[in-house]
């Protein structure tokens, strides 16, 4: 299983989507930083009546959104750029348990997208609020509120991306895959509110991936999930993905 896990490591280095993605992520500190030094200069210039209405860029951490699209990214890449190329069809050859071919894939995107969510997440939260200062800018003001915050984010990258490598494995195509991703984290969580009445619409909704991090950390404003509840159902999501892409690669030709 080791030389299965290094040579999916060594696959995923070599691509350079991969190499572009995660250095796309890693800009985010830079960005995130930008972000919190305009608002800081914003707020320094405003008047009184308008710090009372300050809205500004933020603390520069919801750039950490589009990191966790380009980890999504990278999970759906480590299985589509496979079959897109016909390397699907080596590597079986090479690892005939198929089983074991994907839990090796699982833990590639685990390993590196956790490192690189969480990383990327502090180092981002503390450049922000280094430059923002004392400034009462966004609502991670403080590192004790600021901090489970962004750590539950970065879980939540890791999370995204091993769903995102499970449905990519089933559907076997990139485009399909972010289509269904995008619905599965923007769309479908408006569905529930939007249909059902109160609180089941919430309650519904509150299962979904997007939900999660929030209530985890304690920072969502609308909670039925406790914290573990909420881990839970975060590592039922992947169970439930991953055992969705097994079952396709496992009845399925390459």
């Amino acid at each position: 299983m080791i030389d299965v896990v290094a040579s999916e490591t060594v696959k995923a280095r070599s691509v350079r989507s991969t190499r572009a993605l995660l250095a796309f992520s890693a800009s985010a500190v830079f960005v995130g930083g930008l972000m919190a030094l305009i608002s800081a200069g914003a707020w320094d210039a405003a008047t009184p009546d308008e710090r009372a209405h300050f809205g500004g860029l933020g603390d520069g951490t919801s750039v950490l959104t589009v990191v966790q699209l380009c980890l999504m990214a990278f999970g759906i890449l480590t299985a589509t750029s496979e079959y897109s190329t016909g390397m699907i069809r080596t590597s079986l050859v090479a690892v005939p348990v198929r089983r074991k071919l994907l839990l090796a894939k699982a833990l590639v995107v685990a390993g590196s997208t956790f490192v690189a969510g969480e990383v990327i997440a502090v180092a981002t939260f503390f450049v922000s609020r280094l430059l923002i200062g004392d400034r009462p800018i966004g609502s991670l003001t403080t590192v004790d509120a600021g901090l489970p915050v962004v750590l539950t984010e970065g879980l939540l990258m890791m999370v995204v991306a091993l769903i995102a490598l499970g449905l990519a494995t089933m559907i076997r195509s990139t485009a399909g895959t972010l289509v269904t991703m995008a619905v599965l984290l923007f769309a479908l969580p408006m569905v529930p509110r939007m249909l059902l009445p109160a609180p089941w619409g919430g309650r519904i909704a509150s299962v979904l991936p997007s939900e999660l991090a929030g209530q985890l950390s304690g920072a969502a404003t609308e909670t039925h999930l406790s914290p573990l509840g909420a881990l839970i159902a975060m590592a039922a999501w992947v169970t439930v993905a991953i055992y969705a892409g097994l079952a396709a690669i496992t009845r399925r030709d390459a």
